[in-house]
């Protein structure tokens, strides 16, 4: 409604100002039009720079985070600019073929988090929509509802992950080509997964079977995530 009002305030105040002039009136005429010109062009300017009529609705969603490497659980960042920004590269399912990437604007927050829960991702939505029925149909040709203000991401990871950029996921892939490497990796996880295993079982010496395997798997996931980290720096 809004581009149709300066449309036939433009076109009145020239008929007005211009081709009637011998009608009588026309004056009045062509300063409500005028006037009518001057507040669409305002209200449309101010739509469009301060989003005039509308109002921010927060969207949340949360999903699961799965590994960008069927060798480790990853979670990659591509470094920007001067390095300060970065854009996180995931999957939310093991079975996604390409990985997705976080908004690439400045008004992208992104945030890692290490939990002991199982990783997922939290993303909140933050959008313009039209805060009245007037609004709507004001604005609504212009199709801005929905319309992104910013967006934040929370990473949310265990101790079994790794947070790498893509060119130390590079170096890392290149390193474990070399059977040297291999070995080491290998060597840096037993010793981490044997001496957390000495500390928890002096902890509760009464620990079962079934406990300590269960124990060794974290602790191996755990050391294989840290190794990973000493590896690329």
């Amino acid at each position: 409604m809004i581009i149709l009002l300066v449309i036939l305030s433009a076109v009145c105040f020239y008929l007005f100002g211009a081709v009637y002039v011998e009608k009588k009136g026309h004056t009045f005429w062509s300063i409500i039009s005028l006037i009518v010109l001057v507040l669409s062009v305002t209200v449309f300017a101010l739509h469009d720079v301060n989003h005039l009529g509308m109002k921010v609705k927060t969207r949340t969603e949360t999903m699961s985070l799965a590994s960008t490497s069927n060798k480790a659980n990853l979670l990659l960042y591509k470094q920007l600019g001067t390095g300060s920004e970065k854009i996180y590269i995931y999957k939310t399912d093991i079975h996604q073929t390409k990985a997705k990437h976080t908004w690439i604007d400045s008004q992208a927050k992104s945030k890692v988090v290490t939990t002991k829960s199982q990783p997922k991702l939290v993303i909140k939505k933050h959008q313009y929509v039209y805060d009245s029925a007037l609004s709507k149909a004001m604005f609504g040709i212009l199709g801005d509802n929905n319309e992104t203000k910013s967006i934040d991401y929370r990473f949310e990871i265990n101790p079994t992950w790794s947070v790498l950029s893509t060119n130390q996921a590079a170096k890392l892939q290149t390193a474990l080509k070399q059977p040297a490497t291999q070995m080491k990796l290998k060597q840096m996880v037993a010793s981490q997964v044997k001496a957390g295993l000495m500390q928890a079982m002096k902890k509760n010496p009464q620990m079962s079977t079934a406990d300590q395997g269960k124990l060794q798997i974290q602790l191996t996931n755990e050391a294989k995530a840290r190794a990973i980290e000493q590896l690329v720096k």
